[in-house]
This record gives structure tokens, sequence and C-alpha cells, in this order.
């Protein structure tokens, strides 16, 4: 799985704007500042700072990590209707700053954690994924201090946007993270895909399904889902999971973020598409997300004309 990579890091860097999955109903949003009066609480472990021109409002609150308690500073919103609910967040990101910070939202099945590095794509609206809230006026996102990794953590601003309903089907990566033209690219030697994106990247369910975690010396830390249309979506050389084996998840949740694990020249998301032990050119399927169209089903999708290399005769061993 080595990636045909054509864009430098600092490129791809520069060019990363995350704007979470891309079909998710727009709807009512609410927008919960540090500054937020009665909607935010943090202990005196927490300063204040209005250091950085990417902050939101006129300042942040940020904190030294601790290994030993969570101290999360909390937003609290009010969800008019119970169901699904895009989140995001709002920080300004420094070198300095923590690398594996600890994001939480209190979702209907129990409080989810995301990692995020704050060390990158500061000042802007940066998507911990689609979860389903109960309504109600509560403690909805907090930010942890619970990690080992060095750097202040930041909690500055939250995002929620409540939906009609959760998206059936999403791109594996938020919309903004790539031009079109990196959808159709073939795969060097078997039906498949890398898209070069830089290392923390969230990438997302494209369906609702079933996980099941890989960890080997091919795919590095990656994930079979197996989808609600029972195709197999495979996705490869994560830097870390959001989810864990046999979790269930659904449409444009976040299930891990892309870096360069296994076999790997440089950091990207390698997406497959399986049924059965037969895999699939996933481009129609991710071009059409893109475009806003119902994508063809996976069954339907061709098996030849997206790769490089004549493909072995020899059996096909799944990942994972």
């Amino acid at each position: 799985m080595k990636p045909v990579l054509r864009w430098s890091a600092a490129a791809v860097a520069a060019a990363l704007v995350l704007l979470g999955p891309a079909d998710s109903a727009a709807a009512a949003t609410t927008i919960v500042d540090n500054g937020t009066a009665g909607r935010f609480t943090a202990s005196t472990g927490w300063g204040t700072s209005a250091w950085s021109a990417q902050r939101y409002g006129a300042d942040y609150r940020f904190a030294t990590p601790d290994t030993v308690a969570s101290d999360a500073a909390w937003f609290k919103a009010s969800i008019a209707a119970a169901g699904a609910h895009l989140v995001e967040v709002w920080y300004p990101a420094d070198a300095g700053y923590n690398g594996a910070t600890p994001f939480v939202v209190a979702t209907t099945g129990g409080t989810r954690s995301v990692v995020v590095d704050q060390r990158a794509n500061g000042g802007r609206w940066v998507s911990l994924g689609t979860f389903t809230l109960a309504a109600g006026d509560y403690n909805v996102v907090g930010v942890s201090r619970w990690t080992s990794q060095p750097g202040y953590v930041v909690a500055d601003a939250v995002r929620i946007t409540s939906s009609t309903g959760s998206p059936s089907i999403t791109l594996p990566l938020a919309r903004g993270a790539l031009p079109r033209s990196e959808y159709d690219d073939p795969h060097h030697d078997y039906p498949a895909i890398d898209l070069p994106v830089g290392t923390g990247t969230p990438a997302y369910a494209v369906r609702s399904g079933t996980v099941v975690v890989i960890d080997d010396s091919s795919c590095g830390r990656g994930i079979n889902l197996t989808g609600s249309d029972g195709a197999i979506y495979t996705y490869c050389h994560f830097s870390s999971w959001s989810v864990s084996n046999g979790a269930s998840v659904t449409a444009g949740q976040q299930v891990g973020l892309t870096g360069n694990t296994g076999n790997s020249t440089g950091p990207h998301l390698h997406f497959g598409i399986r049924t059965g032990t037969t895999r699939r050119c996933p481009q129609n399927f991710l071009l059409a997300l893109y475009d806003g169209a119902t994508p063809p089903a996976a069954s339907s999708l061709p098996t030849t004309g997206c790769f490089y290399v004549a493909r072995s005769t020899a059996p096909v061993v799944p990942l994972g």
C-alpha cells in the first residue's frame, strides 16, 4: 500500500481545510464560546489568554496536561431535539500546544472521546464527527487535561449543528480536505485508492456499521467497517483509532486519525471497498459522494481499471 504522493507535507498542510462530513443535513446551529455567560465552566487550573490571533472571540482557555485527572473544561448547550448532531471545535494552533488533546462528547450512548492535534488546523472549525445527542440543557462538549503529551491543551469554542436525520453515506474525509481530482486517482497495484492527507486528519465512517480494528505490518493501524449494505470498507495507516473493536458507528462518525503506519511511504489514507473477497474500485463511489450524488452500490463497482500494476491471480487475503 505504497502511495504515489505528489504533494509535499507542507503543501498538504497548507491545503487542508476541515469542514466535516460532506452531506449531513443543514439545520439549527449553536455556537458556545468560552466567554459565553453561563455556558462554560472550568477549574482554577485553567488560565485565560488572548495571545493567539487564531482565537475565537476575545480570548481562550488553556491548561497544562494532567496524567492523573481529567479536570475537563465544559461547554454547555441547549439541544432542542434528540438526534444526530455535527460537533465542531475551534482553537488556536501552535507548535507548543498539545498534540493529543482529548475532546469528550456526551452522547446518548455515553461519553465519547476524540483526540485532536492542537498544533495544527487552528483558527477554523474542526469536526469531531456526528453524534447522537439527547435533548436538554447540559454539558455537551468537554476538553480534558488527561493526556501524556506535552504542551497546553486549549478550550476556545464549540459549534453544534442539529440534523434532520443522520446522513446515510459520507465521504471518508472532510469534503474540503482534498480536491475532487484526488478521488479518481488509480491505486498502484489493486482496486483501492490512496488519499494524500497529512497525519492527524480525521477519517469518517462512510456508512453505519460495525468496526473490526486492524493492526498489522501491511495496513498498520486501521479498521474494516462492515457497512449496513453488507460491503466491507477498509481504512489503513491511521496514526490512532477513534473507535474500539466491535463498535457500532453511524455515517459521518470519526473512526480514526490518518497517519503513516504499516507499509506506507508517506502520510495518507488508504481506502478500499470489498464485497465478500472481491476488491472493488472505490473511485466512482467517492466521486459521486463528492458531487452530492447517490453513489453506486458497492456490488456494482468495477474490479479493474483503477490501478497501475497487473493484478495477481492469487486469492485475495482480506486485510485484518
